[in-house]
Protein backbone atom coordinates (compact mmCIF):
# COMPACT_ATOMS: atom_id res chain seq x y z
CA UNK A 1 0.00 0.00 0.00
CA UNK A 2 1.42 3.75 -0.59
CA UNK A 3 2.30 5.27 1.93
CA UNK A 4 0.44 9.16 1.66
CA UNK A 5 1.88 12.15 3.83
CA UNK A 6 0.52 12.54 7.20
CA UNK A 7 1.77 15.52 9.12
CA UNK A 8 3.19 15.73 12.45
CA UNK A 9 3.48 18.76 15.16
CA UNK A 10 5.93 21.32 13.55
CA UNK A 11 7.64 21.94 16.83
CA UNK A 12 9.07 19.34 19.20
CA UNK A 13 8.24 21.25 22.76
CA UNK A 14 7.33 18.34 24.95
CA UNK A 15 10.32 17.57 27.83
CA UNK A 16 10.68 13.48 27.58
CA UNK A 17 10.80 14.24 23.52
CA UNK A 18 13.39 17.30 23.40
CA UNK A 19 15.64 14.94 25.98
CA UNK A 20 15.61 11.91 23.81
CA UNK A 21 16.09 13.27 20.75
CA UNK A 22 18.97 15.53 22.00
CA UNK A 23 20.80 12.32 24.27
CA UNK A 24 20.49 10.18 20.58
CA UNK A 25 23.45 9.87 18.75
CA UNK A 26 22.65 11.08 15.26
CA UNK A 27 26.91 11.50 14.78
CA UNK A 28 27.13 9.41 12.20
CA UNK A 29 24.40 11.29 9.88
CA UNK A 30 25.62 14.90 11.44
CA UNK A 31 28.81 14.25 10.05
CA UNK A 32 28.01 12.99 6.62
CA UNK A 33 25.82 16.21 6.14
CA UNK A 34 28.81 18.57 7.22
CA UNK A 35 31.32 16.33 5.08
CA UNK A 36 28.86 16.97 2.28
CA UNK A 37 28.04 20.78 2.80
CA UNK A 38 31.88 21.32 3.12
CA UNK A 39 32.71 19.30 -0.23
CA UNK A 40 30.04 21.57 -2.10
CA UNK A 41 31.47 24.60 -0.70
CA UNK A 42 34.50 23.79 -2.48
CA UNK A 43 33.23 22.48 -5.53
CA UNK A 44 31.26 25.86 -5.66
CA UNK A 45 34.32 27.39 -4.41
CA UNK A 46 32.84 28.95 -1.44
CA UNK A 47 35.29 30.23 1.33
CA UNK A 48 34.13 31.62 4.43
CA UNK A 49 35.99 33.78 6.26
CA UNK A 50 35.44 35.85 9.66
CA UNK A 51 32.78 38.02 7.53
CA UNK A 52 30.85 35.23 7.01
CA UNK A 53 27.57 34.45 8.43
CA UNK A 54 26.16 30.89 8.64
CA UNK A 55 23.00 29.54 9.50
CA UNK A 56 22.09 26.25 10.71
CA UNK A 57 17.84 26.61 10.40
CA UNK A 58 15.69 24.34 12.43
CA UNK A 59 18.66 23.76 14.47
CA UNK A 60 17.04 22.04 16.81
CA UNK A 61 19.50 21.17 19.72
CA UNK A 62 22.29 22.39 17.67
CA UNK A 63 24.68 19.29 16.31
CA UNK A 64 24.92 20.88 12.87
CA UNK A 65 25.39 24.48 13.98
CA UNK A 66 28.43 22.51 15.92
CA UNK A 67 29.90 21.26 13.42
CA UNK A 68 30.07 24.35 11.00
CA UNK A 69 31.75 25.84 14.20
CA UNK A 70 34.55 23.60 14.32
CA UNK A 71 34.94 23.26 10.41
CA UNK A 72 34.75 27.24 10.26
CA UNK A 73 36.09 28.60 13.40
CA UNK A 74 36.54 32.00 12.36
CA UNK A 75 32.92 32.40 10.87
CA UNK A 76 29.83 33.62 12.79
CA UNK A 77 26.86 30.72 13.17
CA UNK A 78 23.54 31.71 14.04
CA UNK A 79 21.40 28.36 14.61
CA UNK A 80 17.03 29.41 14.45
CA UNK A 81 14.82 27.18 15.76
CA UNK A 82 10.72 27.31 16.52
CA UNK A 83 11.36 25.42 20.05
CA UNK A 84 12.97 27.27 22.98
CA UNK A 85 13.67 23.65 24.81
CA UNK A 86 15.65 22.53 21.75
CA UNK A 87 17.46 25.87 21.98
CA UNK A 88 17.70 25.76 26.13
CA UNK A 89 19.57 22.32 25.57
CA UNK A 90 21.75 24.21 22.60
CA UNK A 91 23.23 27.18 24.35
CA UNK A 92 23.69 24.68 27.35
CA UNK A 93 26.20 22.12 25.56
CA UNK A 94 27.44 25.52 24.12
CA UNK A 95 28.42 26.70 27.47
CA UNK A 96 29.86 22.86 28.18
CA UNK A 97 31.69 22.70 25.29
CA UNK A 98 32.99 25.84 24.71
CA UNK A 99 35.07 25.06 27.58
CA UNK A 100 37.38 22.24 25.09
CA UNK A 101 35.49 23.03 21.28
CA UNK A 102 35.88 26.51 20.78
CA UNK A 103 32.13 27.30 20.48
CA UNK A 104 31.92 30.85 21.51
CA UNK A 105 31.17 32.32 17.21
CA UNK A 106 27.72 30.60 17.93
CA UNK A 107 24.77 32.17 18.68
CA UNK A 108 20.85 30.94 18.77
CA UNK A 109 17.60 32.28 18.04
CA UNK A 110 14.40 31.76 18.96
CA UNK A 111 12.11 32.29 15.49
CA UNK A 112 9.29 30.45 13.42
CA UNK A 113 9.62 29.50 10.02
CA UNK A 114 6.73 31.38 9.20
CA UNK A 115 7.20 34.69 10.86
CA UNK A 116 10.55 34.65 8.58
CA UNK A 117 8.44 34.18 5.47
CA UNK A 118 6.16 37.31 6.25
CA UNK A 119 9.38 39.25 7.05
CA UNK A 120 8.31 39.53 10.78
CA UNK A 121 11.96 38.41 11.32
CA UNK A 122 14.99 40.34 9.90
CA UNK A 123 18.53 39.62 9.07
CA UNK A 124 20.72 42.90 9.90
CA UNK A 125 23.47 41.04 7.75
CA UNK A 126 23.79 38.87 4.96
CA UNK A 127 23.62 35.12 5.48
CA UNK A 128 26.60 33.31 3.05
CA UNK A 129 25.19 29.64 3.81
CA UNK A 130 21.59 28.28 5.09
CA UNK A 131 21.39 24.69 5.51
CA UNK A 132 18.68 22.64 7.40
CA UNK A 133 18.92 18.95 8.57
CA UNK A 134 15.40 16.77 8.76
CA UNK A 135 13.15 20.45 9.47
CA UNK A 136 11.30 20.79 5.81
CA UNK A 137 8.88 17.46 7.13
CA UNK A 138 8.07 19.11 10.34
CA UNK A 139 6.63 22.26 8.18
CA UNK A 140 2.81 21.89 7.58
CA UNK A 141 3.10 24.55 4.79
CA UNK A 142 6.21 23.81 3.08
CA UNK A 143 5.70 27.03 1.22
CA UNK A 144 6.75 28.75 4.64
CA UNK A 145 10.29 27.49 4.16
CA UNK A 146 10.58 28.09 0.78
CA UNK A 147 9.48 31.71 0.85
CA UNK A 148 11.48 31.96 4.32
CA UNK A 149 14.71 31.36 2.43
CA UNK A 150 13.60 33.74 0.09
CA UNK A 151 13.64 36.45 2.35
CA UNK A 152 17.04 35.52 3.74
CA UNK A 153 18.98 35.16 0.83
CA UNK A 154 21.07 37.21 -0.79
CA UNK A 155 22.14 36.00 -4.79
CA UNK A 156 25.41 34.56 -3.32
CA UNK A 157 23.86 32.74 -0.63
CA UNK A 158 24.77 28.57 -0.26
CA UNK A 159 22.16 25.94 0.56
CA UNK A 160 22.42 22.76 1.35
CA UNK A 161 19.30 21.29 2.72
CA UNK A 162 18.81 17.51 3.75
CA UNK A 163 15.79 15.71 4.80
CA UNK A 164 14.15 12.68 5.14
CA UNK A 165 12.20 11.21 2.10
CA UNK A 166 8.93 9.58 2.30
CA UNK A 167 9.11 5.62 1.45
CA UNK A 168 6.80 3.63 -0.71
CA UNK A 169 5.17 2.27 1.90
CA UNK A 170 4.39 1.07 5.53
CA UNK A 171 6.82 -1.91 5.57
CA UNK A 172 9.26 -0.36 3.86
CA UNK A 173 9.38 2.43 7.16
CA UNK A 174 9.20 0.09 9.28
CA UNK A 175 12.41 -1.62 8.01
CA UNK A 176 14.03 1.62 8.06
CA UNK A 177 13.69 2.33 11.56
CA UNK A 178 15.11 -1.16 12.19
CA UNK A 179 17.98 -0.53 10.07
CA UNK A 180 18.55 2.76 11.80
CA UNK A 181 17.00 2.64 15.43
CA UNK A 182 17.11 -0.60 16.59
CA UNK A 183 17.43 -0.20 20.08
CA UNK A 184 16.15 3.29 20.60
CA UNK A 185 13.94 4.85 22.96
CA UNK A 186 10.30 4.48 21.91
CA UNK A 187 10.07 8.01 22.11
CA UNK A 188 12.22 8.02 19.26
CA UNK A 189 10.95 4.89 16.97
CA UNK A 190 7.48 6.70 17.41
CA UNK A 191 8.86 9.83 15.92
CA UNK A 192 11.28 8.69 13.60
CA UNK A 193 8.14 6.89 11.93
CA UNK A 194 6.31 9.30 11.88
CA UNK A 195 8.77 11.80 10.63
CA UNK A 196 9.16 9.65 7.93
CA UNK A 197 5.54 9.33 7.07
CA UNK A 198 5.39 13.26 7.40
CA UNK A 199 8.41 13.03 4.59
CA UNK A 200 8.13 14.22 0.99
CA UNK A 201 9.51 12.65 -2.07
CA UNK A 202 11.65 13.94 -4.79
CA UNK A 203 8.92 14.80 -6.88
CA UNK A 204 7.09 16.28 -4.28
CA UNK A 205 10.19 18.93 -3.04
CA UNK A 206 10.41 18.96 -7.39
CA UNK A 207 7.15 20.91 -7.67
CA UNK A 208 7.31 22.96 -4.41
CA UNK A 209 10.72 24.70 -5.74
CA UNK A 210 8.61 25.28 -9.29
CA UNK A 211 5.93 26.92 -7.44
CA UNK A 212 8.40 28.97 -5.62
CA UNK A 213 10.25 29.62 -8.73
CA UNK A 214 13.19 27.99 -6.86
CA UNK A 215 13.37 25.38 -9.60
CA UNK A 216 17.47 26.23 -9.76
CA UNK A 217 17.85 24.24 -6.75
CA UNK A 218 18.34 21.17 -7.64
CA UNK A 219 17.22 18.03 -5.45
CA UNK A 220 18.73 14.51 -5.82
CA UNK A 221 18.72 11.18 -2.90
CA UNK A 222 21.03 10.36 -0.83
CA UNK A 223 20.99 6.94 0.23
CA UNK A 224 18.39 5.00 1.29
CA UNK A 225 16.49 7.56 3.68
CA UNK A 226 17.54 11.15 2.68
CA UNK A 227 16.92 14.15 0.09
CA UNK A 228 18.91 16.81 -0.45
CA UNK A 229 18.33 20.37 -2.22
CA UNK A 230 21.68 21.78 -3.27
CA UNK A 231 22.19 25.63 -4.93
CA UNK A 232 23.15 29.19 -5.01
CA UNK A 233 20.76 31.96 -4.93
Amino acid sequence: MIMNRVKEPELMQNPLQVKAYAEADFSASDNSLIDRIEKYCVLQKRFFSSLSLLCDLGCGPGNIAEGLSQRCPSATVLGIDGSQAMLDIAMDRQKKLNLNQGLGNISYHCCDISSIASEESKFDKQIDLIVSNSLLHHLHDPGQFWKALKVMSSKATVHVHRDLRRPSSVKAAIALQKKYLPDSPKVLIRDYLASLQAAFTVAEIKNQLCEESLDFLSVHEVDDRYLEVVGIF
